[in-house]
């Protein structure tokens, strides 16, 4: 008797990541559920369009891409649930390499003075906001507040987290980081003032919970879904950075 097919596992289907004898399985399952065989295909093809925009020269996608991108970003709302299961399954097998005191799911934050050094595209981050700031004094570099997420998504391959209602973009630019591209965003994020998001795509697979680094002018709050990389910078209290984090952390979609 086969285990019962789930969620983690049409994900899994969808990105190629489960062996022979486990997709035989779904395909079956699929093959009795119209539903759920529709939902995968979607996600196939938006998962094709993407990887096809990648593999060319950059150019303006056309509209059926962009609509591809949206649907995706739409349907991954009802699969945040799985996400949460697939990043703690991936905290429970780093348990046993020790990473127990450091695995916190959701409970909290991890002060970077008791963890590793932080991650090089904390770096990256940290010098995209000082750049973004020195954009925001001149008068000669005026500001992209045009921001849409799925043109983000189909251009870079990178995922912006859903932004709270009352933030404010104000400018949206494309740096070059040491794995390939990233996103920099500056908010006017109401209490928290000018803060910056940064996004990006990078080559290891990691499940790293919000934690905080803190630097001489600034503080940053980074984290990491499998490999989509986040980082929030500014200079508001370590609460109130934190506490955004986490709510982003949770809104990947």
């Amino acid at each position: 008797m086969t285990d019962p097919v789930t969620e983690i596992d049409l994900l899994a289907y969808v990105d190629d990541q489960i062996d022979v004898a486990r997709r035989i399985e779904v395909e079956h399952y699929l093959a009795h559920n119209p539903e759920a065989a529709a939902q995968v295909m979607a996600d196939l093809e938006a998962r094709d369009l993407l990887r096809l925009s990648l593999a060319e020269e950059p150019k303006r996608p056309p509209e059926q891409m962009l609509q591809a991108a949206r649907r995706l970003e739409r349907g991954l709302g009802w699969r945040e649930f799985a996400m949460r299961l697939r990043r703690i399954a991936a905290v429970v097998a780093l348990i046993g390499f020790g990473w127990f005191a450091h695995a916190q799911i959701g409970l909290g934050i991890t002060d970077s003075e008791a963890s590793p050094k932080p991650p090089a595209f904390v770096e990256d981050a940290l010098h995209s906001h000082q750049t973004a700031l020195l954009r925001a004094r001149m008068s000669t570099q005026p500001e992209a507040v045009a921001y849409d997420p799925a043109e983000i998504l189909v251009e870079t391959g990178i995922a912006i987290p859903r932004l709270p209602n009352d933030w404010d973009v104000r400018d949206t630019q494309v740096f070059p980081s040491r794995d390939g591209h990233s996103i920099e965003i500056s908010i006017d994020a109401d209490d928290l003032g000018r803060v910056s998001l940064f996004a990006a795509n990078v080559p290891v697979f990691n499940v790293i919970d919000p934690t905080i680094a803190r630097f001489q002018d600034a503080k940053t709050v980074y984290w990491q879904s499998g490999q989509h990389a986040y980082a929030l910078t500014g200079t508001g209290s370590d609460k109130a950075i934190e506490q955004a984090a986490i709510r982003l952390s949770r809104k990947l979609q």
